[in-house]
């Protein structure tokens, strides 16, 4: 097929899909295709068509043309022609293979079209991938691939934190490694999803990418993180492991995977046998112990004159919608954390939720938390409360240590999973949420002087000025408080007056952290920072966010996560025109550039005398100004060097519809304020001057 496109502008859409269909639904032979297209769009054709397609800007001298075509016809015919292999498979059933069919059928029935399907390719699951693209053709389940593996497991985790999506992810089982730690991630989130991995048997001796020979076994690894496996050598291992995946699957959600031979994978028979079904759901029993510990809370809440604070884990929309009016009703003070930023916001709707405080973890906490915290217990005050909502206290959730919660504080959680609930936890309420909620709200009832007492407090930490006049100082490069600072008065700005939402996406480093202590939100973000704190998680992210969110996408990233993993902006910016910004919206990315790894360099500025040297570099990466380029579908792509603040630039670049940007924020180091530690909380640039 030789298609000449010279006179046309790129499509969206495969161009050869006509020609090759020809209006049947049945699948073409073998073909070769050569496109012709203009030098000036060459690029964005390359990265249109698949891998078999050609394409080619027209040689100047017709017989490089001519010889150039001719080799294709040769090739062609030995290819599709005289290929014993390619023959006896084009004389195979035109169907999808099994494993494809039976999980595809496990996952809709559990659940529906909220999931989606993850792969890299690769030679032994090329016609597994394959099969679930055709299954999935025209559902909400969307078919999504990434940089690497690593970029699977990052975006499978995203969709289930933002949007409570399930997922099967294909690979080669070689490649499990390159996951990183997210996987461990994906299982302490418990997103449950179906991870298959093409894998060689025991029999081959020493297999190319398998993971099962004479010094090692793969299979144990995978077992050693936790995380239920199973092996199919032969189609007919197929219908019980999958009864028993699904079935694990179903009692403990985390990542499941059913590791296939070739033949396994490729197979097209029927299979009979067991089909593992959903669990039923089962309604909340309440025990009379558990009654008598949300007794002890409902008491706490309505008649305890002590500070209390709720420390908001992961939270459903309607978790959210109860938490709002029941904390503001009883005088609660509300926290997101770095590990969850948006799980409570500070914007609702356009309007301030006035029970925020901010964020509390080991890092990132602002002035009003830490006064919180810190201030003194009168003699009519007990310790003060802090209930850790679907949370287990862990060590980043707060900068104290053990010793220090278990002394100065009254510890209350509330998690339905009994094995989480922390050895300093004072009431352990091992009850659903929404249990919790709705046990809490016919009962609340907190007395006048309590609910006056609290309410004040908390309207007094939140006139505290967000920044000291130290983060106030202009310098170029920008301090990372002035910059945040600035940024924070400019989003709220929009969020009042021109109804700006985003989601925020929030990359590990120094920078990502002033961003989720400065910079308010309006909805639940996704965090780099969750479990393992790996760089790039959030970078990673990025495609599958902004080719699902519905609304603005704003992203903070070190120059250290960026350096981490390969470059995602082309794929970020052919999600987006599929995604937000084709739907009008806008993705804005914030490189945050200082040349070194801040959160390393802080912790030797404070704790050595060394200044960390090399070890801390990070190469500083410099843009040819060239600010704008059209992506296609009217989305264009900016990108700018930022060396100082400019409200109208920037505002007018997150409120810009259709628009991608890039922003490579210029900032000097230092390892001062914004709740890098307790220690710097004491410093002078923090005290508390006597006019407040």
């Amino acid at each position: 097929v030789l298609l000449d496109t010279r006179h046309e502008e790129p499509l969206d859409d495969d161009p050869f899909l006509p020609l090759t269909l020809q209006q049947t639904p049945a699948r073409p032979s073998s073909c070769s295709a050569m496109l012709l297209c203009e030098e000036k769009v060459l690029g964005r054709w390359m990265c249109r068509l698949g891998g078999n397609r050609l394409v080619r800007v027209p040689h100047s001298n017709p017989w490089q043309r001519r010889a150039d075509i001719l080799r294709l016809i040769l090739d062609h015919l030995e290819h599709a022609h005289f290929n014993r292999m390619l023959a006896r498979a084009s004389q195979k059933a035109d169907g999808q293979v099994t494993l494809a069919q039976k999980i595809h059928h496990l996952m809709t029935e559990r659940w529906g079209d909220q999931w989606d399907f993850h792969f890299y390719t690769g030679s032994m699951v090329a016609g597994f991938i394959d099969s679930m693209k055709s299954l999935l053709q025209g559902t909400e389940s969307h078919c999504l691939t990434g940089n690497n593996e690593h970029a699977l497991a990052v975006s499978a985790l995203a969709g289930w934190q933002l949007y409570g999506r399930a997922y099967v992810i294909a690979m080669t089982s070689g490649m499990i490694d390159e996951t990183r730690g997210t996987l461990a991630n994906l299982k302490r989130a418990a997103a449950p999803g179906i991870i298959v991995c093409a894998d060689s048997p025991e029999t081959v001796w020493y297999p190319f990418q398998g993971t099962l020979d004479a010094d090692s076994d793969g299979h144990a690894v995978i077992a050693a993180r936790g995380l239920w496996h199973g092996f199919m050598r032969t189609p007919d291992d197929m219908p019980a492991c999958l009864a028993n995946a699904f079935q694990a699957l179903d009692e403990r959600p985390a990542p499941t995977f059913v590791l296939a031979t070739q033949s396994v994978l490729e197979s097209q028979a029927t299979i009979a046998g067991p089909m593992a079904r959903g669990p039923s759901p089962k309604a909340a029993t309440l025990s009379r112990a558990q009654c008598e510990r949300l007794d002890q809370a409902v008491a706490a809440i309505n008649h305890d004159n002590a500070r209390m604070l709720w420390h908001c884990g992961r939270l459903t929309p309607d978790e959210r919608s109860q938490i709002l009016p029941l904390a503001e009703k009883a005088g609660i003070a509300l926290v997101d954390s770095i590990i969850h930023p948006g799980s409570v916001p500070a914007f609702s709707d356009g309007n301030p939720v006035a029970n925020y405080l901010g964020t509390l973890s080991m890092y990132g906490f602002n002035r009003a938390v830490y006064e919180f915290l810190e201030a003194q217990s009168t003699k009519e005050e007990g310790a003060p409360w802090l209930f850790f909502l679907k949370g287990k206290v862990e060590q980043s959730s707060t900068p104290y240590s053990e010793g220090k919660l278990k002394r100065n504080f009254r510890i209350g959680q509330v998690n339905c999973n009994q094995a989480h609930l922390s050895p300093f936890t004072l009431l352990g309420l091992d009850v659903r949420l929404a249990d919790f909620l709705n046990y809490l709200e016919p009962r609340l009832q907190v007395d006048d002087a309590v609910l006056r007492q609290r309410r004040a407090r908390i309207e007094q930490l939140r006139k505290l000025p967000a920044a000291q006049p130290s983060d106030l100082i202009e310098t170029m490069p920008m301090t990372p408080n002035f910059f945040f600072h600035q940024l924070g008065r400019l989003v709220v700005e929009l969020i009042e007056s021109r109804g700006y939402r985003y989601t925020g996406v929030y990359d590990v480093g120094r920078c990502g952290l002033s961003a989720m202590r400065n910079v308010a939100r309006t909805d639940q973000g996704f965090s780099g920072w969750y479990g393992r704190a790996l760089m790039g998680d959030a970078l990673m992210s990025l495609p599958y966010i902004a080719l699902k969110n519905e609304r603005n996408v704003l992203a903070f990233i070190g120059d250290g996560a960026r350096a981490i993993v390969p470059n995602v902006e082309q794929r970020l910016v052919s999600s987006s025109i599929r995604g937000i910004a084709g739907r009008g919206g806008n993705v804005t990315v914030f490189y945050l550039s200082n040349g070194v790894l801040s959160m390393i360099q802080t912790y030797l500025d404070k704790r050595y005398t060394l200044n960390g040297c090399s070890q801390v570099n990070v190469p500083l990466m410099e843009w040819k100004e060239d600010p704008v380029e059209h992506a296609g579908d009217d989305v264009t792509v900016h990108r700018r060097v930022i060396r100082q603040f400019c409200p109208q630039l920037l505002g007018e670049a997150l409120m810009a519809p259709r628009r991608v940007n890039f922003f490579d924020v210029w900032l000097g180091h230092n390892s001062e304020g914004d709740g890098l530690s307790l220690i710097s909380e004491g410093s002078w640039s923090r005290l508390r001057t006597h006019g407040e």
